[in-house]
Formats: structure tokens, sequence, C-alpha cells
């Protein structure tokens, strides 16, 4: 269903004030909106656990479930943090005043809703949005109702008027809740007071005392004639008499009725006749008043054995002080199940001896079910065979999974011994990077100690190991020496700066000293085990 334009545009302009992503949480919101016609947005205050409270867009309406057939409108409230998608959003169950939560999985006594869909948000928000989270809120609540509708509340003094519990209930809440699990002792009186059609039965049996019989003003309906999935106990108890108690506090129910198939479906019991009292020795336990009659219909409860009609010709005698009916007020048949039976005068009678009296009576054993035994076998046999299978794949896999922890073996043992190794090769890189270091450190206070000294003299640096050396290398520098001064006294006549006279003078001085040093180190050459051969 298309959300109006005019509630896009103010749900924009809302989430434009203090939310961090506007345009994930407008989408997420407008989607939620679509998809749920009967959530409607508006902007409340929060107050979140710690006391801190916020200005938050807020979903308020119904989620339509269907739950057993029947669709319900369960009202949830859902509030958008801030933070959203970030974090996830605060989900509650708003019941009316015709409703209380019903705590369960995933609804606290509070109403909060609780899902792994939510605690997993925060991890997976990027792909968490709230339309999948409310579909998911559907099909949990559609298993789990999330409300129930309130019983009602009933005064003693509306259990002693003539009113019946059908005028007296509640109306039912503008969006119903089912009927809770557990059903209370009201529903049976108001199933007496409905229409003949009996309610849908419930999941298990629930034993409950039904409610004072009030007064009746008018003629009264029969209860509906629920069944029971078992034949009545042999054992016998006593009817209900005028002024003494009845046997049990349970409601009857009808026996022969084949279209019924819920034995649980009880009413409560409503006075049909005047029957005279029973004789003293006529109580239960006793076989030879058990009835033959085939027009008579025995009634049981949950709890209380079938209880045989007394006969007309038996003697009427005392029992416990009350005074004897005469037979001929009691009429021979039950009337048929859908008429009404005229009332009897219970006025002149204390309201105390309608009360119920407890029964001490066992209650008959609950018939197996027959689906019940079968569905259980068919689960037996699938869980085995699954059990089975497992077993069968577990066994296959242990050979691939003990392979597979050896090698994992193998490799932890061969890792733990490179890791050895390669502690002792650390240990060993770690000892020479010390070391490197503190030469580098000397190497460094050696250059500058060096910058401080005067640059020594290249003649005390060139010092050779003897003396002969020593004469070898001077000769040597001077021999050259002489040859330089020789060419740039050539150059200097080819320039004009010296006379050719001059030249000569000083060229044959120059030549003469030369060939003298030259000779002079050829000896001390030889002398040496030097090459002295020229070079070309």
């Amino acid at each position: 269903m298309p959300v109006p334009q005019h509630v896009l545009n103010w749900l924009y302009s809302v989430l434009t004030s203090e939310y961090q992503d506007v345009n994930r949480t407008y989408n997420d919101v407008a989607q939620a909106l679509s998809g749920h016609p009967g959530l409607s947005p508006r902007t409340d205050v929060h107050t979140f656990i710690d006391g801190k409270s916020a200005l938050l867009v807020h979903l308020s309406g119904t989620l339509p479930v269907v739950f057993r057939g029947a669709t319900y409108r369960f009202p949830i409230s859902v509030w958008v943090p801030h933070a959203y998608p970030r974090e996830a959003p605060l989900v509650y169950v708003n019941p009316t005043e015709k409703m209380v939560v019903r705590p369960g999985q995933h609804v606290d006594p509070q109403g909060q809703v609780y899902h792994p869909y939510l605690a997993a948000w925060s991890r997976f928000w990027d792909k968490s949005t709230l339309f999948d989270f409310l579909a998911i809120l559907t099909d949990v609540f559609a298993k789990e109702p999330p409300v129930i509708s309130r019983p009602p509340q009933q005064s003693p003094q509306q259990g002693q008027s003539g009113t019946p519990p059908s005028q007296t209930r509640s109306p039912a809440p503008v969006s119903p809740a089912p009927p809770e699990i557990p059903r209370p002792p009201s529903h049976y009186s108001r199933q007496a007071s409905d229409a003949p059609q009996p309610p849908p039965p419930p999941p298990k049996p629930v034993a409950e005392a039904p409610s004072p019989p009030s007064l009746p003003t008018g003629p009264p309906k029969l209860p509906p004639k629920p069944t029971s999935h078992a034949a009545p106990a042999p054992a016998l108890a006593t009817p209900p008499q005028i002024g003494s108690p009845p046997a049990t506090p349970h409601a009857p129910i009808e026996q022969n009725v084949p279209n019924r198939s819920s034995r649980y479906d009880s009413a409560p019991p409503l006075p049909q006749q005047v029957q005279p009292p029973v004789p003293q020795h006529a109580r239960p336990g006793h076989p030879e008043y058990m009835t033959t009659d085939p027009n008579w219909r025995p009634a049981v409860s949950h709890q209380q054995q079938p209880m045989p009609p007394i006969q007309p010709q038996q003697p009427a005698v005392r029992w416990d002080a009350v005074p004897p009916v005469p037979p001929q007020e009691r009429e021979p048949h039950p009337p048929p199940p859908m008429q009404r039976v005229p009332p009897p005068n219970f006025l002149d009678e204390p309201v105390e001896a309608l009360l119920p009296k407890p029964s001490f009576a066992p209650a008959p054993p609950i018939p197996p079910n027959p689906e019940k035994d079968a569905l259980l076998r068919q689960l037996a046999k699938t869980l085995y065979l699954h059990r089975e299978k497992s077993r069968e794949q577990n066994e296959s896999c242990m050979l691939g999974l003990q392979a597979q922890r050896t090698a994992m073996t193998v490799a932890y043992n061969r890792l733990n011994s490179e890791r050895t190794g390669l502690s002792q090769v650390s240990a060993l890189l770690s000892s020479n990077a010390q070391i490197l270091r503190d030469a580098l450190h000397n190497a460094d206070a050696v250059i500058e100690n060096s910058r401080q000294h005067p640059k020594p003299d290249i003649d005390e640096l060139l010092v050779a190991p003897t003396v002969v050396a020593n004469q070898l290398y001077a000769l040597v520098a001077e021999e050259r020496a002489i040859a330089d001064i020789i060419f740039v006294l050539g150059r200097a006549v080819e320039r004009g700066r010296i006379s050719p006279a001059v030249f000569a003078k000083t060229t044959r001085s120059l030549a003469r000293e030369w060939y003298l040093k030259k000779a002079l180190v050829k000896k001390i050459g030889r002398g040496m085990g030097l090459d002295v051969t020229p070079r070309p």
C-alpha cells in the first residue's frame, strides 16, 4: 500500500534533524509503512533504561497475524533510534485495557520484544531492515501470541444473581487477542450460556473447577454435549440432591455423542430435575445399583466416575436428614438436549446447599491416544534413522579426519623445530647487530675526533719502511721535478720568455743532474730487487 506523499515529506523533514543516516532510515521506515498499513508514524519522547530521553520516530499500530485460522491484530510500537541502522530498533507490545501481555520466549512481562535478529543487528546492520524484522515478528506471533484477553472480573454479587455468565462477560477489545492456552474456569461457564456449537478444543487438558452456579431467573439453557474418548469407569457416585452436596465439583460430560472429538470441552452442571434421595446403601462401590436403562446416558467429568439414575420404584429412606421427595415428582426420562427444561424451585433452599463438595474419588485413567502413539513411533523411527545416518557419516569421515590430524601433528612438530632454529638465528643476529652498532658508534667517534686535528704534511705520510726506500722516493721525486723544469724551460723559449743562451746553459746543468739522479735510481732499484726496465 503506497504511503501518502505528505507523510513521506514529514518523515524526511523529521529525520534530517538528529538522525545520522537519513536516507537509509527514510527508506526502511517508508518500506515498513508501505508493507504494514496498520502502523502510523509520529515523534515521541522515549526514555531509555539508563534514564536518558530522546525524541525518536515512533511507529505505533497493529500487526495482523493469522493464529489458528483467525486473523488477530496485535498492538505494537517500534522506536527508531538516532543511530539507525547501526543500532537495532526498540519493539514493544502495547496491550490495550482489555488485554494483558503474555510473556514468552520473545516477549518479557514488560512487553519488550527480544529476538536473535535484533541481537545480531549490530553485526549485520548493512543487511538488516525494519521491514524484514516485522515479517519475522509476524511469524513469531503466529506461533506465540504476545497478548491474551484479560479475564473478566466477576464480583460475589454477580455470582449470586440470576444473570447468566454470558451477560457479565466483558466485550471484546478493538484488536482481539487469542484465548490463553491454559483456559480459566470462567471459560467453561461461558460455553454453557453461548451458542450450542462447541468452541475449538484446547491444545492440552486443563482440569478446572467451575464457578458456583447462580440462581436462574428464567429457564436456563442446556450445556453443549462434549464427548470423552474413554468409556466411563464402573464406579458409581451419588447424584446431586436438594439440600445435599453433590458428589464432585467438576462438570458432567455426556458420553454417547459420537460427533464430538474433544474430551475436554466440558460445561458446568445445570439442575435438570428433582430426584428422590439415594438410600444409604446406594453409594459408590455397590454394583447392584448400576443401571441398565438404554435411554439413560451417564455424565462423567474429568475426575468423576459415571453416575446411575435412581429408579422410581426404590424405597425412599432418610439420608442425612433430608426429607424425601415423592417419586412422582421425578420425570421418567431427561428432556432432549436442545430443549429447555423448567427450572427447579431452588429459592426456598439455602445457597450453600448448591455448592459443590470436593470428592476424594480417584480420577479415571486417561485413555491412550492412538494418533499420539503413532506420531511418537514415527518420530522415534525418524530420529533413529537420522541417528544411524549421522553415525555412518561420522564413521566415514573419521579416517580422513585422523589422517588430517596426523598431518597436522607432523606439521606442528616441524613448525616447532623451525621456530626453535629461527629463535637461535634471531638471537645470533641480535648479538651481531649489537656489535655492528658498537663498531659504527666507535667509527663515528674517530671521524669526529679526526676533524679537530690539523692536516698532516704529505711527506710525513709517505714514509718508506727503510732508509734506502726513502732515498729512492726522494730521487724519483727530484728526477721528475727536473724533467718538468726542462719541459717548462722549452715552452718559455718558444714563447720568448727567456733567451736561447740562458735556456742552453740551464738545460745543460739540469740535464747533467737529471742523468746522475736517474743512474742512482737504477742502482738503488737493482739493490732492492726492483724492475728497472726503462719505460717506452
